[in-house]
Protein backbone atom coordinates (compact mmCIF):
# COMPACT_ATOMS: atom_id res chain seq x y z
CA UNK A 1 0.00 0.00 0.00
CA UNK A 2 1.73 3.06 -1.09
CA UNK A 3 0.88 6.13 1.53
CA UNK A 4 2.30 8.92 -0.44
CA UNK A 5 4.31 10.09 3.15
CA UNK A 6 8.22 9.79 3.90
CA UNK A 7 9.72 8.32 6.69
CA UNK A 8 12.76 8.73 8.24
CA UNK A 9 14.59 4.94 7.81
CA UNK A 10 18.13 5.48 9.16
CA UNK A 11 20.08 8.59 11.14
CA UNK A 12 23.37 9.06 11.94
CA UNK A 13 24.08 12.06 14.04
CA UNK A 14 27.76 13.79 14.08
CA UNK A 15 28.50 16.25 16.63
CA UNK A 16 31.63 19.11 16.58
CA UNK A 17 32.79 18.59 19.58
CA UNK A 18 34.16 15.43 20.96
CA UNK A 19 30.83 12.51 20.42
CA UNK A 20 29.39 10.06 18.86
CA UNK A 21 28.68 9.02 15.34
CA UNK A 22 25.53 6.37 14.59
CA UNK A 23 25.07 3.66 12.19
CA UNK A 24 22.04 2.24 11.00
CA UNK A 25 20.04 -0.30 8.87
CA UNK A 26 17.14 -0.73 7.46
CA UNK A 27 15.60 -3.45 5.06
CA UNK A 28 12.96 -2.90 2.44
CA UNK A 29 10.63 -5.33 1.10
CA UNK A 30 8.48 -4.66 -1.96
CA UNK A 31 6.59 -7.15 -4.44
CA UNK A 32 4.22 -8.24 -7.21
CA UNK A 33 1.01 -9.72 -7.16
CA UNK A 34 -1.63 -11.18 -4.77
CA UNK A 35 -2.19 -14.98 -4.86
CA UNK A 36 -0.65 -18.01 -5.81
CA UNK A 37 -0.04 -16.66 -9.17
CA UNK A 38 -0.99 -20.07 -11.44
CA UNK A 39 -3.27 -19.57 -13.89
CA UNK A 40 -5.50 -16.70 -15.06
CA UNK A 41 -4.77 -13.54 -13.41
CA UNK A 42 -8.10 -12.11 -12.60
CA UNK A 43 -7.09 -8.36 -13.28
CA UNK A 44 -4.75 -9.71 -16.13
CA UNK A 45 -8.02 -11.00 -18.11
CA UNK A 46 -10.12 -7.59 -17.11
CA UNK A 47 -6.60 -5.69 -19.00
CA UNK A 48 -6.94 -8.02 -21.69
CA UNK A 49 -10.92 -7.62 -21.87
CA UNK A 50 -10.26 -3.76 -22.11
CA UNK A 51 -8.01 -4.54 -25.16
CA UNK A 52 -10.30 -6.01 -26.74
CA UNK A 53 -9.51 -9.89 -26.06
CA UNK A 54 -12.56 -12.12 -26.16
CA UNK A 55 -12.89 -14.57 -23.45
CA UNK A 56 -11.66 -17.66 -25.66
CA UNK A 57 -8.33 -15.75 -26.24
CA UNK A 58 -8.24 -14.76 -22.99
CA UNK A 59 -8.38 -18.22 -21.31
CA UNK A 60 -5.89 -19.89 -24.08
CA UNK A 61 -3.21 -17.52 -23.27
CA UNK A 62 -3.16 -18.53 -19.63
CA UNK A 63 -3.64 -22.39 -20.28
CA UNK A 64 -1.46 -22.82 -23.41
CA UNK A 65 -2.48 -25.75 -25.20
CA UNK A 66 -5.94 -26.45 -23.32
CA UNK A 67 -9.38 -26.67 -25.97
CA UNK A 68 -12.65 -26.10 -25.51
CA UNK A 69 -15.15 -28.75 -24.90
CA UNK A 70 -18.96 -28.99 -23.48
CA UNK A 71 -20.18 -30.93 -20.24
CA UNK A 72 -23.95 -31.88 -19.18
CA UNK A 73 -25.67 -30.88 -16.28
CA UNK A 74 -24.05 -31.23 -13.47
CA UNK A 75 -24.97 -30.57 -9.24
CA UNK A 76 -22.38 -29.69 -6.92
CA UNK A 77 -22.19 -29.89 -3.09
CA UNK A 78 -20.53 -26.53 -1.32
CA UNK A 79 -19.90 -27.14 2.25
CA UNK A 80 -21.01 -24.05 4.32
CA UNK A 81 -20.57 -24.68 7.80
CA UNK A 82 -18.50 -27.45 9.70
CA UNK A 83 -18.63 -28.25 12.89
CA UNK A 84 -20.62 -25.72 13.81
CA UNK A 85 -22.74 -25.92 17.14
CA UNK A 86 -26.07 -24.78 15.93
CA UNK A 87 -26.78 -23.01 12.61
CA UNK A 88 -30.02 -21.72 11.51
CA UNK A 89 -32.19 -22.82 8.55
CA UNK A 90 -35.14 -21.15 7.31
CA UNK A 91 -38.07 -20.03 3.91
CA UNK A 92 -40.14 -17.44 3.72
CA UNK A 93 -42.26 -20.32 2.21
CA UNK A 94 -42.89 -23.41 3.29
CA UNK A 95 -40.58 -25.95 3.59
CA UNK A 96 -40.11 -29.86 2.61
CA UNK A 97 -37.59 -31.86 5.06
CA UNK A 98 -36.41 -35.27 4.59
CA UNK A 99 -34.58 -37.21 6.87
CA UNK A 100 -31.88 -40.24 6.27
CA UNK A 101 -34.89 -42.73 5.71
CA UNK A 102 -36.17 -40.72 2.82
CA UNK A 103 -39.24 -39.66 5.14
CA UNK A 104 -40.51 -36.16 3.98
CA UNK A 105 -42.17 -34.11 6.41
CA UNK A 106 -43.90 -30.17 5.71
CA UNK A 107 -42.62 -27.42 8.08
CA UNK A 108 -44.15 -24.23 8.33
CA UNK A 109 -41.99 -20.94 6.99
CA UNK A 110 -39.77 -19.50 9.29
CA UNK A 111 -36.41 -19.38 10.65
CA UNK A 112 -35.02 -22.72 12.75
CA UNK A 113 -32.20 -23.01 14.76
CA UNK A 114 -30.80 -26.81 14.78
CA UNK A 115 -28.48 -27.98 16.60
CA UNK A 116 -26.98 -31.60 17.11
CA UNK A 117 -30.13 -33.65 17.52
CA UNK A 118 -31.64 -32.36 14.44
CA UNK A 119 -35.11 -31.32 16.48
CA UNK A 120 -37.59 -29.32 14.71
CA UNK A 121 -41.02 -28.77 15.11
CA UNK A 122 -42.72 -31.14 12.57
CA UNK A 123 -45.60 -33.62 13.19
CA UNK A 124 -48.95 -33.22 14.73
CA UNK A 125 -49.40 -30.25 16.69
CA UNK A 126 -45.79 -29.36 16.13
CA UNK A 127 -44.31 -31.87 18.48
CA UNK A 128 -40.87 -31.76 17.72
CA UNK A 129 -39.00 -34.51 16.54
CA UNK A 130 -35.50 -35.73 15.89
CA UNK A 131 -34.10 -36.34 12.45
CA UNK A 132 -31.06 -38.28 13.04
CA UNK A 133 -27.88 -37.77 11.55
CA UNK A 134 -29.16 -35.69 8.43
CA UNK A 135 -31.75 -33.51 7.21
CA UNK A 136 -32.45 -32.08 3.72
CA UNK A 137 -33.93 -28.68 3.26
CA UNK A 138 -36.31 -27.76 0.24
CA UNK A 139 -38.39 -24.70 -0.18
CA UNK A 140 -39.87 -25.05 -3.84
CA UNK A 141 -40.98 -20.87 -3.51
CA UNK A 142 -38.19 -19.46 -2.78
CA UNK A 143 -34.49 -19.57 -1.51
CA UNK A 144 -33.32 -21.22 2.04
CA UNK A 145 -31.42 -19.57 3.69
CA UNK A 146 -28.37 -20.81 6.05
CA UNK A 147 -27.26 -18.53 9.08
CA UNK A 148 -29.17 -15.72 7.14
CA UNK A 149 -27.62 -16.04 3.54
CA UNK A 150 -29.70 -17.19 0.76
CA UNK A 151 -28.92 -19.88 -1.37
CA UNK A 152 -30.94 -21.77 -4.33
CA UNK A 153 -31.16 -25.40 -4.49
CA UNK A 154 -31.49 -27.81 -1.33
CA UNK A 155 -29.36 -27.57 1.86
CA UNK A 156 -28.60 -30.61 4.12
CA UNK A 157 -27.70 -30.49 7.81
CA UNK A 158 -25.54 -33.35 8.82
CA UNK A 159 -24.92 -34.47 12.61
CA UNK A 160 -21.99 -36.33 13.82
CA UNK A 161 -23.77 -36.06 17.53
CA UNK A 162 -21.92 -33.21 18.73
CA UNK A 163 -21.82 -30.57 15.54
CA UNK A 164 -23.39 -30.21 12.79
CA UNK A 165 -22.54 -29.22 9.11
CA UNK A 166 -24.24 -27.53 6.38
CA UNK A 167 -24.44 -28.52 2.62
CA UNK A 168 -25.74 -26.15 -0.43
CA UNK A 169 -26.60 -28.91 -3.22
CA UNK A 170 -27.49 -27.38 -6.49
CA UNK A 171 -26.56 -27.45 -10.30
CA UNK A 172 -23.58 -26.56 -11.53
CA UNK A 173 -24.46 -23.20 -13.57
CA UNK A 174 -27.00 -21.83 -10.81
CA UNK A 175 -23.51 -22.02 -8.03
CA UNK A 176 -21.89 -20.23 -10.60
CA UNK A 177 -23.98 -17.57 -10.36
CA UNK A 178 -23.20 -16.82 -6.82
CA UNK A 179 -19.47 -17.82 -8.02
CA UNK A 180 -18.70 -14.94 -11.03
CA UNK A 181 -19.51 -12.18 -9.13
CA UNK A 182 -17.95 -13.07 -6.40
CA UNK A 183 -14.38 -13.84 -7.69
CA UNK A 184 -14.65 -10.86 -10.47
CA UNK A 185 -16.22 -7.76 -9.84
CA UNK A 186 -19.87 -8.14 -11.68
CA UNK A 187 -18.99 -4.46 -13.38
CA UNK A 188 -15.85 -5.82 -15.49
CA UNK A 189 -16.34 -6.30 -19.22
CA UNK A 190 -18.16 -9.32 -20.55
CA UNK A 191 -15.33 -11.11 -21.92
CA UNK A 192 -13.37 -10.42 -18.47
CA UNK A 193 -16.74 -12.38 -16.61
CA UNK A 194 -17.00 -14.95 -19.19
CA UNK A 195 -13.34 -16.24 -19.19
CA UNK A 196 -14.03 -16.69 -14.83
CA UNK A 197 -17.31 -18.60 -15.73
CA UNK A 198 -15.76 -21.03 -18.23
CA UNK A 199 -12.74 -21.20 -15.87
CA UNK A 200 -14.56 -21.48 -12.15
CA UNK A 201 -16.60 -24.05 -14.43
CA UNK A 202 -13.67 -26.33 -15.35
CA UNK A 203 -12.16 -25.87 -11.59
CA UNK A 204 -15.68 -27.13 -10.26
CA UNK A 205 -15.56 -30.06 -12.27
CA UNK A 206 -11.88 -30.69 -11.57
CA UNK A 207 -12.62 -30.80 -8.01
CA UNK A 208 -15.51 -32.95 -7.26
CA UNK A 209 -15.39 -35.49 -4.32
CA UNK A 210 -17.39 -38.30 -5.25
CA UNK A 211 -16.19 -40.20 -1.65
CA UNK A 212 -16.57 -37.05 0.22
CA UNK A 213 -19.94 -35.43 2.19
CA UNK A 214 -19.26 -32.10 -0.15
CA UNK A 215 -17.16 -31.03 -3.07
CA UNK A 216 -16.18 -27.74 -2.72
CA UNK A 217 -15.76 -24.87 0.04
CA UNK A 218 -17.19 -21.58 -0.40
CA UNK A 219 -13.87 -19.73 0.25
CA UNK A 220 -10.86 -18.92 -1.76
CA UNK A 221 -9.68 -22.56 -0.45
CA UNK A 222 -12.26 -23.40 -3.15
CA UNK A 223 -14.03 -20.53 -4.90
CA UNK A 224 -15.85 -17.58 -3.23
CA UNK A 225 -19.65 -18.64 -3.60
CA UNK A 226 -22.00 -15.59 -2.17
CA UNK A 227 -25.21 -17.34 -3.00
CA UNK A 228 -28.03 -15.50 -4.01
CA UNK A 229 -26.87 -11.92 -2.28
CA UNK A 230 -24.21 -12.23 -4.87
CA UNK A 231 -25.88 -12.70 -8.17
CA UNK A 232 -25.86 -9.92 -10.55
CA UNK A 233 -27.41 -9.20 -14.63
CA UNK A 234 -23.90 -8.94 -16.00
CA UNK A 235 -22.09 -12.48 -14.09
CA UNK A 236 -25.42 -14.25 -14.69
CA UNK A 237 -24.79 -13.00 -18.70
CA UNK A 238 -21.70 -14.42 -18.75
CA UNK A 239 -22.95 -17.62 -17.02
CA UNK A 240 -25.40 -18.47 -19.34
CA UNK A 241 -23.23 -17.21 -22.80
CA UNK A 242 -20.75 -19.87 -21.78
CA UNK A 243 -23.21 -22.39 -20.35
CA UNK A 244 -21.85 -25.76 -20.23
CA UNK A 245 -18.30 -24.73 -21.09
CA UNK A 246 -14.92 -26.20 -19.91
CA UNK A 247 -11.30 -26.03 -20.74
CA UNK A 248 -9.83 -29.82 -21.64
CA UNK A 249 -6.67 -31.62 -21.75
CA UNK A 250 -6.10 -34.71 -22.87
CA UNK A 251 -9.53 -35.44 -23.27
CA UNK A 252 -10.47 -34.36 -19.07
CA UNK A 253 -11.41 -30.97 -17.96
CA UNK A 254 -7.55 -29.08 -17.12
CA UNK A 255 -7.95 -27.80 -13.32
CA UNK A 256 -8.26 -24.29 -13.95
CA UNK A 257 -6.36 -22.66 -10.82
CA UNK A 258 -6.49 -18.92 -10.79
CA UNK A 259 -6.02 -15.95 -8.63
CA UNK A 260 -6.27 -12.16 -8.20
CA UNK A 261 -3.07 -10.28 -9.80
CA UNK A 262 0.35 -12.30 -10.91
CA UNK A 263 2.32 -9.35 -10.92
CA UNK A 264 3.27 -9.55 -14.31
CA UNK A 265 3.86 -12.83 -15.22
CA UNK A 266 1.89 -16.07 -14.15
CA UNK A 267 3.55 -19.03 -12.12
CA UNK A 268 4.21 -22.41 -12.99
CA UNK A 269 2.10 -24.68 -10.57
CA UNK A 270 5.28 -27.28 -9.59
CA UNK A 271 6.91 -23.70 -8.14
CA UNK A 272 3.96 -22.46 -6.95
CA UNK A 273 3.23 -25.63 -4.65
CA UNK A 274 6.67 -27.83 -4.56
CA UNK A 275 6.10 -31.46 -4.52
CA UNK A 276 3.43 -30.88 -7.57
CA UNK A 277 4.43 -32.96 -10.81
CA UNK A 278 4.80 -30.05 -13.62
CA UNK A 279 0.94 -29.64 -16.05
CA UNK A 280 1.80 -28.37 -19.23
CA UNK A 281 -0.89 -26.18 -19.64
CA UNK A 282 -0.62 -24.24 -16.15
CA UNK A 283 3.28 -22.98 -16.60
CA UNK A 284 4.28 -19.87 -16.40
CA UNK A 285 3.56 -17.08 -19.17
CA UNK A 286 4.03 -12.77 -19.11
CA UNK A 287 0.86 -11.25 -18.00
CA UNK A 288 1.59 -7.44 -18.74
CA UNK A 289 -2.29 -5.94 -18.30
CA UNK A 290 -2.00 -7.80 -15.05
CA UNK A 291 -0.82 -3.64 -13.95
CA UNK A 292 -4.48 -2.69 -13.92
CA UNK A 293 -3.95 -4.69 -10.36
CA UNK A 294 -4.05 -2.20 -7.33
CA UNK A 295 -1.63 -5.11 -6.24
CA UNK A 296 0.91 -4.94 -9.41
CA UNK A 297 3.18 -3.27 -7.17
CA UNK A 298 2.81 -2.87 -3.35
CA UNK A 299 5.31 -2.07 -0.80
CA UNK A 300 8.05 -0.19 -0.08
CA UNK A 301 7.60 -1.72 3.89
CA UNK A 302 10.40 -0.66 6.24
CA UNK A 303 12.18 -2.55 9.09
CA UNK A 304 15.46 -2.35 11.02
CA UNK A 305 17.56 -5.41 10.75
CA UNK A 306 16.90 -6.66 14.11
CA UNK A 307 12.85 -6.00 13.70
CA UNK A 308 12.83 -8.03 10.88
CA UNK A 309 14.87 -10.98 12.26
CA UNK A 310 12.61 -11.31 15.27
CA UNK A 311 9.63 -11.11 12.67
CA UNK A 312 10.78 -14.19 10.93
CA UNK A 313 12.34 -15.69 14.22
CA UNK A 314 16.02 -15.59 13.33
CA UNK A 315 17.58 -15.17 17.00
CA UNK A 316 20.07 -12.07 15.58
CA UNK A 317 19.44 -9.01 13.39
CA UNK A 318 20.12 -9.62 9.91
CA UNK A 319 23.31 -8.90 8.23
CA UNK A 320 22.92 -9.85 4.24
CA UNK A 321 19.75 -11.04 2.41
CA UNK A 322 19.89 -13.14 -0.93
CA UNK A 323 17.47 -14.56 -3.03
CA UNK A 324 16.78 -17.80 -5.38
CA UNK A 325 13.98 -16.87 -7.85
CA UNK A 326 12.29 -19.22 -10.45
CA UNK A 327 11.41 -18.46 -13.53
CA UNK A 328 7.90 -16.99 -12.63
CA UNK A 329 10.42 -14.78 -10.71
CA UNK A 330 8.87 -15.79 -7.38
CA UNK A 331 11.03 -16.50 -4.55
CA UNK A 332 12.13 -20.02 -4.03
CA UNK A 333 14.34 -19.28 -0.91
CA UNK A 334 15.84 -16.84 1.21
CA UNK A 335 19.48 -17.14 2.34
CA UNK A 336 19.87 -14.69 5.75
CA UNK A 337 23.45 -14.14 6.69
CA UNK A 338 23.05 -12.74 10.80
CA UNK A 339 25.62 -10.81 12.63
CA UNK A 340 25.99 -13.23 15.16
CA UNK A 341 28.11 -15.43 12.03
CA UNK A 342 24.69 -18.22 11.55
CA UNK A 343 23.35 -18.19 7.79
CA UNK A 344 19.83 -19.55 7.61
CA UNK A 345 17.91 -20.77 4.52
CA UNK A 346 14.06 -20.68 4.66
CA UNK A 347 11.66 -20.72 1.98
CA UNK A 348 10.00 -17.68 0.19
CA UNK A 349 6.54 -19.39 0.74
CA UNK A 350 7.80 -19.55 4.24
CA UNK A 351 9.12 -15.77 4.92
CA UNK A 352 5.75 -14.57 2.80
CA UNK A 353 3.80 -16.03 5.21
CA UNK A 354 5.65 -14.67 8.15
CA UNK A 355 5.80 -11.51 6.94
CA UNK A 356 1.79 -11.37 5.77
CA UNK A 357 3.06 -10.79 2.44
CA UNK A 358 0.67 -10.64 -0.75
CA UNK A 359 2.67 -13.51 -2.95
CA UNK A 360 6.15 -15.04 -3.26
CA UNK A 361 7.01 -12.27 -5.67
CA UNK A 362 9.15 -9.85 -3.07
CA UNK A 363 12.60 -8.25 -2.62
CA UNK A 364 14.34 -7.58 0.48
CA UNK A 365 16.17 -4.72 -0.24
CA UNK A 366 18.68 -2.95 2.50
CA UNK A 367 19.75 1.01 3.06
CA UNK A 368 22.99 1.59 5.40
CA UNK A 369 24.33 4.55 6.70
CA UNK A 370 27.19 4.69 7.97
CA UNK A 371 30.18 7.09 9.91
CA UNK A 372 33.86 5.86 9.28
CA UNK A 373 34.26 6.76 13.16
CA UNK A 374 32.57 6.22 16.20
CA UNK A 375 34.42 9.93 17.71
CA UNK A 376 34.41 12.81 16.05
CA UNK A 377 36.73 15.95 16.91
CA UNK A 378 35.58 19.42 16.29
CA UNK A 379 36.96 20.47 12.85
CA UNK A 380 38.27 17.09 11.90
CA UNK A 381 36.66 15.16 8.97
CA UNK A 382 34.38 12.35 8.77
CA UNK A 383 33.17 9.92 6.09
CA UNK A 384 28.93 9.25 5.62
CA UNK A 385 29.26 6.11 3.69
CA UNK A 386 25.45 5.26 2.31
CA UNK A 387 24.41 2.00 0.69
CA UNK A 388 21.37 1.11 -1.02
CA UNK A 389 20.93 -2.28 -2.67
CA UNK A 390 17.46 -3.29 -4.41
CA UNK A 391 15.76 -0.03 -3.18
CA UNK A 392 15.01 2.38 -5.67
CA UNK A 393 13.84 6.63 -5.12
CA UNK A 394 15.87 6.46 -1.25
CA UNK A 395 17.90 10.04 -0.44
CA UNK A 396 20.57 11.21 1.77
CA UNK A 397 19.45 14.35 3.86
CA UNK A 398 21.34 16.96 5.91
CA UNK A 399 19.61 18.88 8.34
CA UNK A 400 21.09 22.67 8.89
CA UNK A 401 22.03 24.94 11.72
CA UNK A 402 17.81 25.75 11.45
CA UNK A 403 16.80 22.72 11.62
CA UNK A 404 15.40 22.24 8.06
CA UNK A 405 16.67 19.40 6.25
CA UNK A 406 18.34 19.85 2.59
CA UNK A 407 18.68 17.05 0.18
CA UNK A 408 22.19 16.21 -0.76
CA UNK A 409 21.79 13.35 -3.21
CA UNK A 410 19.44 10.51 -4.42
CA UNK A 411 21.31 6.96 -3.12
CA UNK A 412 21.24 4.39 -5.98
CA UNK A 413 24.60 2.52 -5.44
CA UNK A 414 26.95 2.69 -2.49
CA UNK A 415 28.77 6.18 -1.96
CA UNK A 416 31.07 8.01 0.44
CA UNK A 417 31.12 11.71 1.10
CA UNK A 418 33.95 13.37 3.45
CA UNK A 419 31.78 15.92 5.52
CA UNK A 420 33.74 18.51 8.12
CA UNK A 421 31.33 19.21 11.03
CA UNK A 422 31.53 23.02 12.47
CA UNK A 423 28.27 21.89 14.36
CA UNK A 424 26.24 19.55 15.03
CA UNK A 425 24.49 18.07 12.38
CA UNK A 426 22.20 15.08 11.33
CA UNK A 427 21.99 12.53 8.29
CA UNK A 428 19.09 10.51 7.48
CA UNK A 429 18.10 8.59 4.56
CA UNK A 430 14.23 8.56 3.28
CA UNK A 431 12.07 6.65 0.56
CA UNK A 432 9.14 8.34 -0.34
CA UNK A 433 5.45 6.08 0.21
CA UNK A 434 7.42 3.93 2.61
CA UNK A 435 5.12 1.62 4.95
CA UNK A 436 6.76 0.64 8.50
Amino acid sequence: MRLGISVVLISAFVAAGAGSARAGTALIVTGHGWGHGVGMSQWGAYGYALHGWKYHRILSHYYPGTRFGRIGEVRVRVALARGANVVTIGCATPMRVTDGRRLTRKLPAGVYGIGPKLALPVGRRGMGLSFGHLAVFDCARAPLTADGRAYHGTLTVRSDGRHVSVVNSLSLDTYLRGVVPSESPSHWPLAALEAQAVAARSYAISELRPDSWYDLLPTTSDQVYGGVAAESPSSDKAVYATLGQVLTWDGQVARTYYSSSSGGRTEAVQDAWPGSAPIPYLRSVPDPYDTYSPHHDWGPFASSATQLAARLGLGSAIDSVSVERNEGWRVESVTFRLTSGAVVTRTGARVARALHLLSTWFSIGELRLSTSSTRVLYGSRVNVVVRAANVKGAVLQQQSGTGAWRTLRQVTRPAQLRVQPLANTAFRLMLPGTSG
